[in-house]
């Protein structure tokens, strides 16, 4: 028989995966806490009890997803610690991999495309959660650029990688429609995919760094 801890463990859990499903699907407004709980098989007290309140719960979701996301994108960024564009291409693998299977991971980008529309309190702790892989983004993009982490061209070169990867997060509905032939759920277009975004990007960089060298260096670049 589980202890009470146990029992309280478990329901919390279930908690959390419905709402994420919930939450991915109609983002952090048109989620009921009726909705969920009936998925979870629990009173509706029992959100309350847990996590205070909808944003409550759904703050845990977005940090525990995050956190799981993070942590397969870091294994996979650390297998190749000598080699950054070997790197750059295993990560983009990886997001590609978390956003367009199950659990949490993929929760997250669903959930965070509703919130970037109609951004909710629960942002801020995301934006600090997300620090530590944007920092070290940031440093991976500085090395294949030869620029620091802070440097203005790194920054803009980590944003225009995460935008590719975010347009099949995003557009995904127009994308069915545009592109029938494209499916995500399909490792090895997911892969030519994430091959094609790190060859580009790696493009692009050359040409933004060498444009850059053309021009002087300021004090805000370093």
């Amino acid at each position: 028989m589980p202890t009470g801890d146990q029992v309280l463990d478990l329901t919390r859990g279930k908690l959390i995966e419905s709402a994420g499903q919930v939450f991915a699907e109609v983002g952090f407004r048109e989620a009921t806490v009726r909705e969920i709980c009936s998925r979870a098989g629990t009173n509706v007290a029992a959100v309350n009890y847990h996590f205070g309140d909808k944003l409550g719960l759904y703050t845990e979701v977005l940090a525990s997803s995050l956190l799981a996301q993070q942590a397969a994108a870091l294994n996979s960024s650390m297998a190749h610690p000598s080699d950054p564009r070997a790197a750059l291409r295993a990560l983009i693998c990886e997001w590609f991999k978390t956003i367009h299977e199950d659990g949490k991971p993929a929760w997250f980008a669903r959930i965070m495309a509703h919130e970037m529309g109609q951004p909710t309190a629960a942002l801020d702790r995301v934006a600090e959660a997300m620090g530590g892989n944007y920092l070290r983004l940031r440093a991976l993009v500085g090395k294949l650029i030869g620029r620091g982490p802070n440097d203005a061209l790194t920054r803009l070169c980590v944003h225009s990688v995460v935008g590719q990867v975010l347009h099949y997060v995003t557009a995904r509905p127009m994308l069915a429609r545009l592109w029938p032939d494209l499916k995500l759920d399909n490792e090895e277009q997911r892969r030519t995919i994430a091959d094609h975004i790190v060859a580009f990007s790696l493009a692009g960089m050359e040409s933004a760094t060498r444009q850059k060298l053309k021009r002087p260096r300021r004090k805000s670049d370093e």
